[in-house]
């Protein structure tokens, strides 16, 4: 059976449901000659004859009428299989391996990840929460598919898509000296601990940068990569934090958010995708960013 084709299938099918090689002909876009070549070929490889022929009428021979149920079912089973590759190939189908940084958590990352499983119900979408080093590695390895982040590090291979950045602000206990404050300096913050992001992290490079430019040499007594984790350590008397203005709501009753007046520094929310061997279904979820204003 290795030289039967699909369309041989298909002329049989035809002739079958057409009685006539001319309609036939005209059903699959060739000429009658050709129809009966590949009929003839069919017969051939089968070793049976599969229509009867005379001056007026086309029929199906008792053999021919057996394999007809078959062939239409292979055919079916081909178009099915067609279908469902090209669903897989628009990103209907398939598989989404998604990275989430805790810091991103709090941001559109999870409203995006709601508005691609409501628009690909078909896609399995799995989620891992990623920190430190891994959310970069995980990537490169092929391990996840795109990762959300606040704070991302560039990277030669990784394309980072904005969607949204937010200011700093302190993150101080109630009791703080400056929490009734309206706004505050990053000066006026020299003489306290700092909990801040793991070192290597780009935001706390920045953070020690600015820190630096104020004049003081900041005193890291903690280090976290979760905003929980470290609203637990400024209430515990660790030190103070530093938090997108966003964070207000999760703070709780003791804990106060205060603006810095004079701190350039941006809480930027990224998605991050690698540049090559992008799976159909990270091309469906990054075109479903394109109507996310910010």
């Amino acid at each position: 059976m290795k030289d039967v084709e699909l369309r041989h299938l298909r002329c049989l099918v035809a002739v079958a449901e057409e009685r006539s090689f001319s309609r036939a002909a005209m059903r699959l876009g060739t000429t009658q000659p050709s129809v009966s070549q590949l009929l003839k070929r069919l017969e051939d490889v089968l070793g049976h004859r599969l229509v009867e022929r005379d001056r007026t009428s086309v029929a199906l021979s008792p053999f021919g009428e057996a394999v007809l149920p078959m062939m239409r079912q292979a055919l079916a089973a081909v178009d099915l299989a067609m279908e469902e590759t090209r669903r897989c190939l628009r990103g209907e189908v398939g598989r989404l391996r998604i990275g989430v940084a805790t810091l991103a958590l709090y941001g559109k990352a999870p409203s995006l990840i709601r508005r691609f499983r409501a628009m690909y119900p078909e896609v399995e979408v799995t989620m891992t929460v990623i920190r430190g080093n891994d959310r970069i590695r995980l990537l490169l390895e092929g391990e996840i598919d795109i990762a959300f982040i606040a704070a991302a590090p560039s990277h030669p291979t990784l394309t980072q898509i904005p969607l949204s950045e937010e200011v700093l602000c302190a993150v101080l206990p109630d009791s703080h000296r400056l929490a009734g404050a309206e706004a505050i300096g990053l000066a006026d913050l020299a003489d306290n601990d700092w909990i801040m992001p793991p070192a290597g992290m780009p935001l706390r490079n920045d953070i020690v940068r600015e820190c630096h430019r104020a004049g003081f040499e900041p005193r890291i007594t903690a280090e976290s990569d979760d905003f929980s984790t470290a609203f637990g350590l400024v209430l515990a008397g660790t030190g103070i934090a530093l938090a997108g203005e966003s964070f207000r709501d999760f703070t709780g009753p003791h804990l106060v958010l205060r603006p810095i007046r004079d701190l350039p520094l941006r809480l930027r929310h990224v998605l991050l995708h690698r540049q090559s061997q992008m799976s159909p279904t990270t091309l469906a979820f990054i075109a479903t960013l394109a109507p996310c204003p910010g």
